[in-house]
Formats: structure tokens, C-alpha cells, sequence
């Protein structure tokens, strides 16, 4: 139970479904003396996040409202190895990070699960707008929410087989309104908390003061144009993403400027929108839901649909599993119409064009 609203509905509507249900926090990191829980009500800032002290709070108060037991679980350590030191040495390496990815994938379905099937659960339950399915080939993936605008698929890719089976979404066939209408209906309190919107760690959405505060080296250094001509200079390469126009700092230009590339030595190369059109890219570190990496589909291209941002239209492709470099586990994928602003580190999803379950999902890369 994260403190919002659709954690606290999914307890409620298991629970009057006649289950066992047992609240549970995860608390991520270790807050200042001056930041924590208190009775007296506190401004909110215009950005909202997830996981702070009032979150729990919250959390704990929906808990006994509905009257199921509540723990909050410390997870400091699992979050910082597998979350944000990934976030931080991915913008080290000129890469566009997705941190809600390794979230779901190596703590709320990974390292959770893991603590929730030691202590004898049968099965862990969350506020995802997402579904799951059971495929004729026995396999488990997920397929989309009902709810479109707020589909979380794209983030859960990397659930496994056994988490997948033991796993519940209480929300995949409701719609947002008529969450908040049945926690008005049964005076949960969180009925119309807003929506986090913000990286839970960054609540003030300023990437570039988080890695400062972190240490890390931003690295100032050069604009260049593709052929290396020194363009200008900036501040830190570190933060920058591909596709970024806004916030470069540089002018007098006949045409607006875009991010090509975010190179390891300082340099942000720059160029026109038209530069940024792809038709092939690859994904890394693969994990595979519908179709297993053994099944023969891949030797002759899988048709698909590919997500290659959050909210972003699915595009048409065919996809190859490849080994490159050592990575087994590879797909090079081949989209039918060039993409705009493919992302290095972006999550690249694998859907089935027509019933939308997952195929595949993997971290893009641009060459092989």
C-alpha cells in the first residue's frame, strides 16, 4: 500500500472478495529528522511523489480504517542498489534512465515478492492498472488495463513467470473515476489524494540537482554537430536525453536544435528533428512474458506492436532475437515507419498486435 488511492481500493475489493488481506509499505529510504510523520497538517508542494513519510502515514490510516493488519517494511538498501544507483550510473553513461521499470521489476515484484513468499503468502496484490493473462502456451504475461489512459503495462515488462502467477490487479477492469467513487462510497480516506506524477526520489522533478547532490560529476564539455564542430559549451552533459530541445541554452540557429546523442566524454551532439528518425534500434538485457526466448518465432521475425516511451503510440515492427557482444539475450527490431527520438536506457515493450499482451520487453540501445 503506497498511500494513494488505487493501493487502498485494490485492499478494500480484495477483502470484501472474502480474502486474507495484509497491508504492506515499502519505505525506501531514510528521511531528515525534520521530514517525518506529524498530526499537524503540512503545505503541499505543487509536484506530487510516492513513498514519503506521509504516504505511509496515509497508507497506515486506510489500513486500519478497512480494518487489515499494516507493516511498513524497510527496503532502503534493496531500493538504493537496484534503483537509484542504476538511475545514476545510466545518466553517467549518456543514457535516459527509467527508474519505475527497475522499481516493479527488482523490488515490488522482485525483492517484495521475495519477502512476501518467504513469509508463506499466496499471493501479493497492487494498485497497477494492468491485467494478466494465462496463454495456451502456459505462459503468463501481461495485457493492458482497462482503463487506457492510465495503463501501466509499459512499466511491468519485467515481471517474471512466478511473480506473474502469483500476482493480483484488482484495478485491470475499472477506470479511474470509478475507483475513486467506490473509496468515496466506503469512506476510505485517501478517496481524492491526487496522483503522484513525479520519480519518487526527485519530488522536485530537477534530475540534474539530484545527481549534483549525489556526487556525481556532470561533466561539462562541448555541443557538437555530427561532424564535430563545436557548436558551444554547456554546463554538464549529465541529465541531458535524447530528443531534449528546450533547456540547451543556445540560440541563433536557423532551425531548432534537438539532442542527438549524449556521449560518455562530455560531448551532446546536436542536429536537426529529421536526425532523430529511426527505423532500427535494439533491446538489452531482454526479459520475455508471452514468448519464451527458446520459441522458434524469433528465427523468422516476430510481428509486433513496440512502445518505446510511456504513453507513446505503439509502433508496427518486426523483431529478431541476436546475440551481440556476449548479450544472449538481445532483440534488434525493425519498426515498419521510422521512430522519432528513440532513447538510449528507454524501455522498449513488445505487445502482440493484436490482443496486446507482452511479448518481450528490454533496455534500448542504438547500435549492436
Amino acid at each position: 500500500m503506497s498511500g494513494g488511492v488505487d493501493s487502498a481500493v485494490s485492499a478494500f475489493l480484495l477483502k470484501k472478495e472474502g480474502h486474507e488481506v495484509v497491508g504492506a509499505n515499502m519505505r525506501f529510504w531514510e528521511y531528515p529528522k525534520d521530514d517525518t510523520c506529524s498530526t499537524e497538517p503540512k503545505k503541499k508542494s505543487r509536484h506530487t511523489s510516492c513513498c514519503s513519510p506521509e504516504d505511509m502515514a496515509d497508507a497506515e490510516h486506510s489500513a486500519r480504517t478497512m480494518g487489515i493488519p499494516f507493516y511498513a517494511l524497510k527496503m532502503e538498501g534493496d531500493f538504493r542498489e537496484n534503483v537509484i544507483d542504476p538511475f545514476i550510473r545510466d545518466y553517467e553513461s549518456g543514457l535516459t534512465p527509467n527508474p519505475c521499470v527497475h522499481c516493479n521489476t527488482f523490488i515490488k515484484f522482485g525483492e517484495f515478492y521475495d519477502k512476501a513468499t518467504a513469509l508463506g503468502f499466496d499471493q501479493i496484490a497492487t494498485g497497477h492498472y494492468a491485467n494478466i493473462v494465462h496463454l495456451p502456451n502456459g505462459r503468463y504475461a501481461i495485457a493492458p488495463a482497462a482503463d487506457q489512459k492510465k495503463d501501466q503495462s509499459y512499466y511491468l515488462y519485467g515481471m517474471s513467470q512466478n511473480a506473474l502467477q502469483r500476482t493480483v490487479f484488482p484495478l485491470a477492469k475499472l477506470i479511474k473515476d470509478e475507483v475513486r467513487r467506490i473509496a468515496d462510497d466506503n469512506s476510505i480516506p485517501v478517496a481524492q489524494k491526487p496522483d503522484s506524477q513525479e520519480i519518487c526520489f526527485i519530488p522536485d522533478n530537477d534530475h540534474r540537482a539530484f545527481l549534483k547532490r549525489e556526487g556525481v560529476d556532470l561533466r561539462a564539455g562541448y555541443f557538437r554537430d555530427p561532424m564535430g564542430m563545436v557548436l558551444g559549451t554547456h554546463d554538464g552533459s549529465v541529465g541531458f536525453t535524447v530528443g531534449q530541445r528546450k533547456g540547451l541554452g543556445i540560440a541563433g540557429f536557423s532551425e531548432a536544435q534537438y539532442v542527438l546523442e549524449v556521449r560518455a566524454n562530455g560531448d551532446v551532439i546536436l542536429g536537426s528533428r529529421k536526425a532523430l528518425e529511426r527505423r532500427i534500434f535494439f533491446l538489452r538485457d531482454a526479459i520475455f512474458q508471452g514468448v519464451s526466448k527458446d520459441d522458434p518465432v524469433w528465427q523468422n521475425g516476430l510481428d509486433s506492436k513496440i512502445q518505446i516511451r510511456y504513453n507513446g503510440k505503439r509502433l508496427d515492427a518486426k523483431v529478431f532475437l541476436v546475440g551481440t557482444k556476449g548479450e544472449a539475450d538481445c532483440l534488434r527490431v525493425e519498426l515498419k515507419e521510422p521512430a522519432w527520438a528513440v532513447s538510449p536506457g528507454q524501455a522498449g515493450v513488445l505487445y502482440h498486435p493484436q490482443e496486446g499482451y507482452i511479448f518481450a520487453g528490454g533496455k534500448i540501445k542504438l547500435q549492436s
